[in-house]
């Protein structure tokens, strides 16, 4: 036996401990029944009554300092634990996310780390959270991904923004223009406004190299693009690439199209005109005057075929570059021909290249609506692609709205040009948004776009008007998209829904 802790006090002799505590002899058990004895008999004598008749505590604050009690002349204390943020947001993605700062349109609340989350992409890349000026918006029917879009729009044109709407096939951002005090062209058969492929479009005061722009160098300009909207809807009719001779009969049709308009405005009768005085010249080569006349019988289905009253004249259309939005309503082209509905959007994408590239336009958003009938049409493709490319030189922010990544399929078959260039687009894109997607469509998502686990199950788990925003390489948020009372109205994608049920109820 022998004392433990080696402090010399009144309690080192009370309590004698056996070290040897696994012999299991006779001895030992009586030596251990000694010592507790012994110990009890120590406690009843410290419990014993005072002086004052009173009993004597026990154990003061802390406890008794006696062996073997853990008191002494050392303190447990927690072992400090350090991690990288890495590790952290790795381990706990949803916690607390990473703040993109207060500069921005308000958007909803950060679902796990708690407060405002904002937006502004010029303020980000400014900022260097993102490289790129283009999103992608997507999610099934009903999630809430077409109430993002209108909540990112009009808050980013309250403050300062402008906005332009392609393709909208639904009608649903005519409202939107209303409210913000926009405008709305509506094109298809029957419609109000006229489209002329022929304009020349918005004249910036500088070129592209920031040299003031001179008469000589608009022409210029203005005949390159008018030259090659006029083959776009000749391979458009045509239903193959303009060859040959049939691009020097464009060219001369054109020259001479400007040429007698002169000081007006040059249309498309005006060139169908000359197309047909070509056909039937004997002045020049034999076989410009059959390409002339091949591209005649294409033309005249704009002046006299199902394309009538669409692009066969001067444009009724306002396309000022001043509105804070502009949105261009597609709804009449659904029951058109194939050949309508890319003539139009070759024709309004014309006049968009022309304004957003303008360096005097600001800054400018601009959304494809229903994403996927876009890039199923070449040209719009091809502009799409360019836009992306250069949205910081244009000075845009390009955001492309679709249900799942499948729709980029409807671009062309695996392996073709037009399926890499949609492809493309989503490589370019630095923001993406997922809202709910169908189980079907969730592994793709995770496989495309570099989804963890937990964001996988956060998209699938999502309540609608909920979304998951991928902001540049490292930043992930789950926002709730709020409204206001005022925006309630004009977002309301299911109101014709709900009057239909109305009206059945009534009726």
């Amino acid at each position: 036996m022998k004392h433990i802790g080696g402090k010399s006090n009144r309690l080192s002799g009370l309590v004698p401990v056996m070290l040897d505590i696994s012999n299991g002899s006779r001895q030992a058990r009586a030596q251990q029944r000694l010592t507790r004895a012994r110990a009890v008999a120590a406690a009843s004598v410290e419990t014993a009554g005072g002086d004052d008749g009173f009993p004597q505590q026990a154990f003061p604050a802390g406890g008794k300092q006696r062996i073997n009690n853990l008191r002494g002349g050392f303190r447990l204390r927690q072992r400090p634990f350090s991690e990288t943020a890495f590790s952290f947001a790795t381990a706990y993605p949803f916690l607390a996310g990473a703040n993109l700062g207060h500069k921005g349109a308000y958007i909803g609340e950060d679902v796990y780390g708690g407060g405002a989350f904002v937006f502004d992409p010029w303020e980000l890349y400014e900022a260097k959270v993102i490289t790129g000026m283009s999103m992608i918006l997507m999610g099934a029917v009903g999630s809430g991904k077409s109430t993002c879009a209108k909540s990112v729009v009009c808050r980013l044109v309250m403050l300062g923004r402008k906005a332009l709407i392609l393709a909208d096939r639904k009608g649903e951002w005519d409202v939107v223009a209303q409210f913000l005090g926009g405008h709305t062209i509506k094109v298809g058969p029957g419609q109000p406004d006229r489209v002329n492929p022929l304009d020349e479009g918005i004249r910036p005061s500088v070129t592209p190299d920031g040299e003031p722009m001179t008469d000589l160098r608009w022409a210029a300009m203005v005949r390159a693009r008018r030259l090659n909207l006029l083959q776009t809807i000749g391979e458009i009719l045509l239903d193959r690439a303009v060859q040959g001779a049939e691009h020097t009969a464009l060219s001369m049709a054109l020259d001479l199209t400007v040429e007698s308009a002169a000081p007006g405005v040059p249309t498309l009768p005006g060139f169908i005109e000359h197309l047909r005085q070509m056909s039937v010249s004997t002045d020049g080569s034999r076989s410009v005057a059959e390409a002339a006349e091949r591209l005649l019988h294409a033309f005249s289905r704009c002046t006299q075929g199902d394309l009538k009253g669409m692009f066969d004249g001067e444009t009724t259309a306002n396309f000022d570059p001043e509105l804070p939005i502009i949105t261009v309503n597609t709804k009449a082209l659904v029951g058109a021909s194939k050949e309508a509905r890319k003539i139009a959007y070759a024709c309004t994408g014309s006049w968009a290249e022309s304004m957003v590239t303008n360096s005097d336009s600001g800054q400018r958003l601009c959304v494809y609506e229903e994403g996927w009938d876009s890039v199923s049409d070449e040209a719009s493709l091809t502009r799409m692609m360019e836009a992306w490319k250069l949205a910081r030189d244009y000075n845009i922010f390009n955001v492309l709205i679709i249900h799942k990544l499948g729709d980029l399929d409807i671009a062309g078959e695996a392996g073709s040009k037009m399926a890499a260039m949609a492809r493309s687009l989503l490589g370019d894109t630095t923001v993406k948004v997922i809202y709910r997607q169908e189980t079907a469509n969730l592994a793709v998502t995770e496989r495309e776009l570099g989804l963890t686990r937990a964001e996988r199950e956060d998209v699938n788990r999502s309540a609608q008007g909920t979304g998951l925003w991928k902001v540049g390489p490292y930043r992930t948020v789950s926002v709730k998209n709020q409204r206001t009372t005022a925006e309630v109205p004009v977002f309301d994608t299911d109101g014709k829904m709900r009057s239909t049920r109305g009206g059945e109820a009534a009726a």
